[in-house]
């Protein structure tokens, strides 16, 4: 039978985005799914029995995840151990393939292919930042959720964005965040007063608001050691970690994005200058070693800092006498 030669062309990046997707995906598992596994799921236990300390009391979509899919692999002959293994590294692939598919559809919106590759190692380079311990790679769920918010705004298919913030809620409280993008990009399309945009803001703050409140009145309203005091102080032991660590890690991608400031869009440059609020909430409310609670900065850092590159290309391509990359 003859295949016409188009069922054979498959972009380029189809085969990075499953490239990278391999690598985050051992590289997360390695260091944080494989190490501890009976610590891991004495974890899972006390969160779904009640029993865990706040805020991981309430980080629920993981471990409900994780559980589920555990019950039905023990069911075919499992053991306890791998099950668990097996169950959340099953999960954690999946979450990344979304992240970088999704990634490169977000991406699409404002460049061509080869610039959304060169985007997409871009954000493979900064995966590992969600490294901090056995149980935190459920920040690299959040990064997913973020994803899908940003393809649903510029898909203009934002009705659905309450119930993915409630959603999300479940998983982590930064998830409000989303909404102040979502808040930027309306303003940057004129759209911010009409009424169907009204009330999908209203909505997602009225259920986000029961997503909060939902767990803990099921668990009990626990009060968390990781109070402003105790994670102000804990920032301020650590400045100087903390300032080479973020020199490392940011200070490129502020310094790209602030040559890209003057021809960015109005949402990119509304939503950098919103990213000093992140900051500061991050400063009160976690420990600025833990970058992975900045990780859906990078969905702003990334694509203005790409706009310099995009120059670059075209016009070296032009002084070449080569057709320009389509924009």
């Amino acid at each position: 039978m003859n295949f016409p030669n188009s069922y054979f062309k498959i972009k380029p990046v189809y085969f990075l985005i499953i490239l990278l997707t391999l690598l985050s995906f051992q590289t997360i598992s390695q260091y944080t799914i494989l190490p501890e596994i009976d610590k891991r799921i004495n974890i899972q236990d006390s969160i779904l029995s009640g029993d865990m300390e706040p805020p991981y009391q309430y980080r629920l979509v993981k471990p409900i995840l994780g559980y589920s899919l555990q019950y039905l692999i023990l069911a075919m002959g499992a053991d306890k151990i791998q099950a668990h293994e097996l169950s959340y590294r099953i999960l954690i692939f999946f979450v990344f393939l979304g992240i970088y598919s999704l990634f490169y559809s977000y991406l699409k919106n404002f460049f061509a292919d080869n610039i959304c590759m060169l985007g997409l190692v871009m954000l493979h380079v900064v995966i590992p930042l969600g490294i901090t311990s056995i149980w935190e790679e459920g920040d690299y769920y959040t990064l997913l959720i973020y994803l899908i918010g940003f393809n649903l705004m510029f898909k203009k298919k934002d009705y659905y964005l309450p119930v993915l913030i409630a959603v999300g809620i479940f998983n982590r409280d930064q998830v409000i965040f989303l909404l102040a993008f979502y808040i930027i990009y309306l303003y940057s399309e004129g759209r911010l007063f009409e009424r169907k945009s009204l009330l999908i803001i209203f909505s997602s703050v009225v259920l986000s608001l029961f997503t909060y409140l939902l767990p803990r009145f099921i668990f009990g309203f626990k009060e968390s050691k990781y109070t402003i005091h105790h994670n102000t102080t804990s920032n301020l032991d650590l400045w100087k970690q903390i300032v080479e660590l973020w020199i490392a890690e940011i200070l490129i991608f502020i310094i790209l994005c602030l040559r890209a400031f003057k021809k960015s869009i109005t949402f990119f440059k509304i939503s950098f200058i919103c990213l000093g609020i992140y900051v500061i909430i991050f400063f009160f409310n976690g420990i600025l070693t833990q970058l992975a609670k900045f990780l859906p900065a990078y969905l702003i850092l990334i694509p203005m800092s790409l706009q310099l590159f995009k120059i670059e290309f075209t016009k070296k391509n032009y002084n070449q006498g080569l057709p320009a990359i389509k924009t």
